[in-house]
């Protein structure tokens, strides 16, 4: 038996980017913004946002005026000062039944500066 389905998907919101890395040198100022743009079919508010770790990083939601409603740009910035790697996933809760939650996952990748720099930065 063979079963086929097809129909369109209509998306629910954009969010650019969808995943977040945190690259650069530790103790640098290492920042991303992410947009999240309701489709006007599928308006929503966000309610609530939350990091599942949230030790290695910290973000701060705004909210834009945008073409067709709201935009909201989630700034998330590095807080780690030591090297390496680490991962860590943003849950932002809407007030839609459609999709009450979406998750942005963040990763962190912290390198120590490279000899040349810290000459030139001495």
């Amino acid at each position: 038996m063979k079963l086929t389905i097809s129909g369109s998907v209509d998306k629910f919101v954009t969010i650019k980017p969808n995943r977040v890395k945190l690259r650069g040198v530790a103790g640098d100022e290492i920042k991303s913004k992410v947009t999240i743009t309701p489709k006007k079919k599928y308006p929503f508010k966000i309610v609530k946002v939350s990091a599942k770790d949230g030790k290695d990083i910290h973000f701060e939601l705004s909210e834009e005026k945008g073409k067709q409603g709201p935009v909201y740009a989630l700034l998330i910035e590095n807080k780690r000062s030591d090297v390496g790697r680490y991962f860590d996933m943003i849950t932002v809760e809407t007030d839609s039944k459609i999709q009450p939650k979406l998750s942005i996952r963040v990763y962190g990748d912290l390198r120590q500066r490279a000899k040349e720099e810290k000459k030139q930065t001495q």
